[in-house]
């Protein structure tokens, strides 16, 4: 993860909300929970509008207007600044009025803002975010991500008493944070969804709180097993009809939680075939399981669509990276991409960088009239970047592995 300049900004974590309600999936929050105070609490106004009485034992935090961009009427209380290691941990919060939690994933790298909720400070540097509104004052959270905040979406400053108990981890197999592009979904009876792995399936099993940030609503997805041979489960999932997995699919209806999971592989999934992005931090443990097939699951070749949009044609699309959409894929070898020319003009899509050495030969759709379509099975890892030679503004690449 690209490092963080802390003292840049520790103070500036706002939020991308637009007025509209978010709420978490899963068990990660509890909300009134009970906090035993100590006898004849003393009260204490710390403005003009909101007074509340102390929790002995608690941190107290005022919250002040949000620097971030666009978003000064809303507040802010920072609990935990951006770190370039990962947070996992449990908020206890008690405030006197109801908030909102945020918990911050990234900096992201260039290009991969790709429609999920992002906050940033200066246009340059930005966070996925993922936003809760347990519509309370007080209770509990599990949160996992590279920042941690309490909001408002008022101009009046507001106080909270929290405790915050959490690890500041180095990434590994257990812990990672990432943003990925969701492939057809590889199961059969599936290929009209779409599936973005964060944990791919695994004989070990995993347990813990993921959160994540999509550019779309998605579905929630943790597969257990293999099963043993003549076992079946209310849902299953098989990628080849002879390895069989117990499927969980959660549908929070929404782009952006906190889960908290247990399984043998992790995802996210959506039942269309246009695909999304998602950012997603997870910190889990792993516990080796005995195995009860020997069979590895087969990952199929896949097919992986991509749309040349409409008014492509006229400059303006490589403003937001929107030319080829989605403008980058990751696939594996022997996996195929198909462009579907969307626009009502012809292009091409032509290996290269129009500004580098222009083709670079490795593969040219020549002319692909409005409604034809280009396709190019991938034998070699490696990363193509590719253009239109009509259009040179429009750009795409292909990563394979």
């Amino acid at each position: 993860m690209t490092s963080v300049d802390k003292a840049a900004i520790a103070w500036t974590i706002a939020i991308v909300v637009a007025g509209v309600g978010f709420t978490m999936a899963g068990p990660g929050l509890s909300v009134d929970r009970e906090v035993t105070t100590a006898p004849a609490p003393v009260e204490e106004k710390t403005t003009e509008t909101a007074t509340k009485t102390k929790i002995p034992g608690y941190t107290r935090s005022v919250s002040s207007q949000d620097p971030g961009m666009g978003h000064e009427t809303h507040q802010l209380a920072v609990i935990l600044a951006p770190s370039d290691k990962v947070y996992s941990g449990t908020l206890t919060y008690d405030a006197s009025e109801p908030i909102q939690l945020v918990s911050l994933i990234g900096p992201l790298k260039i290009g991969e803002d790709q429609g999920q909720p992002t906050w940033t400070p200066d246009g340059k540097t930005k966070f996925a975010l993922t936003f809760v509104d347990p519509k309370n004052s007080r209770g509990e959270w599990n949160f996992v991500g590279n920042a941690l905040a309490v909001h408002t979406m008022k101009t009046t400053p507001f106080i909270v008493d929290y405790k915050v108990t959490y690890d500041e981890l180095d990434e590994s197999d257990t812990v990672m944070t990432g943003t990925i592009n969701s492939i057809r979904d590889p199961g059969l009876g599936h290929n009209t969804h779409s599936l973005a792995i964060i944990i791919p399936p695994s004989k070990d099993t995993y347990s813990g709180t993921v959160s994540y940030s999509a550019s779309e609503n998605i579905q929630l997805v943790a597969l257990q097993g293999p099963l043993p041979p003549g076992k079946t489960a209310p849902l299953t999932w098989t990628s080849d009809g002879r390895t069989f997995f117990a499927l969980t699919l959660v549908d929070p209806k929404n782009q952006m939680g906190v889960w908290e999971f247990s399984g043998n592989a992790l995802a996210l999934h959506t039942m269309n075939t246009k695909g999304f992005t998602t950012s997603y931090a997870v910190y889990s443990e792993k516990s080796s399981s005995i195995p009860v097939s020997t069979e590895t699951p087969t990952m199929e070749p896949q097919i992986v669509e991509v749309s040349i949009p409409q008014g492509t044609a006229t400059p303006g699309c490589e403003e937001t990276n929107e030319c080829f959409l989605p403008p980058s894929v990751s696939i594996k070898i022997g996996d195929t991409v198909v462009w579907n020319n969307d626009d009502t003009a012809a292009h091409t899509v032509t290996s290269g960088n129009a500004h580098k050495g222009g083709p670079d030969g490795k593969f040219d759709s020549s002319i692909v009239m409005s409604g034809d379509s280009f396709e190019v099975t991938f034998d070699k890892a490696g990363s193509y970047e590719y253009f239109c030679m009509v259009h040179p503004w429009m750009t795409g690449n292909v990563n394979i592995s």
